[in-house]
């Protein structure tokens, strides 16, 4: 389910993270992680030669810490950056106050939702690449 959704869920994690201002650093997260597929093609063609028999397993359980340490790392880096910036968030106005009101509720949905779009992205990665090896077989 999380893996045929995964760029809805990407959307909504960047959208609410910045509506939050400040989960910045999170919504930054999420746009990265997409690069995950590009990661394993680029490993796959680079290992072409060198090994009898590329699996596309192999790389996506490697980068599966990677995703989860950057995740982690956005999500900390969120809340390191509270106290030093609080003094410029107290002293936004209008529609933007409100926004900084409401901000620790959508820090914890937007990193809820981060946290999701890791899970989408790792499974439709592992489904992704799946299929193009079975692709491949019947080729």
């Amino acid at each position: 389910m999380l893996s045929k959704n995964w760029k809805k869920i990407m959307i909504s994690a960047f959208i609410i993270n910045l509506i939050s201002i400040k989960g910045f650093p999170m919504a930054i997260g999420a746009v990265y992680l997409p690069i995950l597929f590009k990661i394993i093609k680029m490993q796959m063609n680079l290992s072409k030669g060198l090994v009898d028999q590329v699996n596309p397993k192999t790389f996506i359980k490697s980068n599966q810490t990677g995703i989860i340490v950057s995740v982690v790392c956005c999500i900390v880096i969120s809340i390191l950056l509270l106290k030093p910036l609080n003094d410029f968030y107290n002293s936004l106005g209008g529609f933007l106050a409100t926004l900084i009101t409401i901000s620790p509720i959508t820090m914890i949905i937007g990193a809820i939702l981060l946290i999701l779009t890791a899970m989408a992205i790792i499974q439709a990665a592992k489904a992704h690449y799946a299929q193009e090896v079975l692709n491949k077989e019947q080729a």
